[in-house]
C-alpha cells in the first residue's frame, strides 16, 4: 500500500468510525478496538514490502519449527514485539504456536519468565515447548489449552 493509499484509508476510516459512534452515549468494545487499531495503524511505519519480506521469512522458519528465528524475523517489523510476533504465528499456525501473555505465564507457574518474556525470543521458545507438552498431556488443542490458561491467569 502506497503512502497515498494509507493516507486515504486513514481519512476514510476516521470518517467511518466517527459516523458510527456519533450518536452513541458510549463506545462498544468493538468500536473501542476499532479506534485503538486506527490509532496504532498511524503509529506503525512498517512498509508493506517489509511486512511481506519478514513474514515470508518468518513463516518459512516456523514451518521448520525454528521458533527463535521466526520470532526474530517478525520483531524486525516496526511495532512488533515478541507478544505480537507470537500472535501472528499463532494465527498462522494455531495447531503449533501459542500467544505468549503474562497471565498465561502466571497460570503456568512460570513467574521467572515474566520479567523478560517481551525481550528474549528464547523465553518464547521455552514457553512454547512447555505449553505444547502440557496441552498434549491434557489432550487439548494448543489454542484451547492456551485460552484455558489465559482465563485462569485472569482469575
Amino acid at each position: 500500500m502506497s503512502r497515498e493509499d494509507r493516507l486515504k484509508w486513514y481519512k476514510k476510516e476516521f470518517e467511518k468510525i466517527s459516523h458510527d459512534i456519533n450518536h452513541s452515549p458510549s463506545l462498544s468494545y468493538y468500536d473501542f478496538l476499532r479506534i485503538r487499531n486506527y490509532k496504532l495503524q498511524n503509529i506503525s511505519i512498517a512498509k508493506e514490502q517489509d511486512i511481506k519480506k519478514f513474514t515470508s521469512k518468518a513463516f518459512k522458519l516456523a514451518e521448520e519449527d525454528n521458533i527463535v528465528g521466526a520470532v526474530e524475523q517478525l520483531i524486525e517489523l516496526n511495532g512488533v514485539g515478541i507478544p505480537v510476533a507470537s500472535a501472528i504465528l499463532a494465527m498462522k499456525y494455531p495447531e503449533r504456536f501459542a500467544i505468549i501473555d503474562r497471565r498465561v505465564l502466571q497460570a503456568l507457574g512460570e513467574g521467572k519468565w515474566i520479567k523478560n518474556y517481551q525481550k528474549d525470543p528464547k523465553i518464547y521458545k521455552d514457553y512454547l515447548i512447555r505449553i505444547r507438552q502440557e496441552a498434549r498431556k491434557k489432550r487439548k488443542k494448543l489454542r484451547e489449552y492456551e485460552l484455558h490458561l489465559f482465563v485462569k491467569g485472569k482469575e
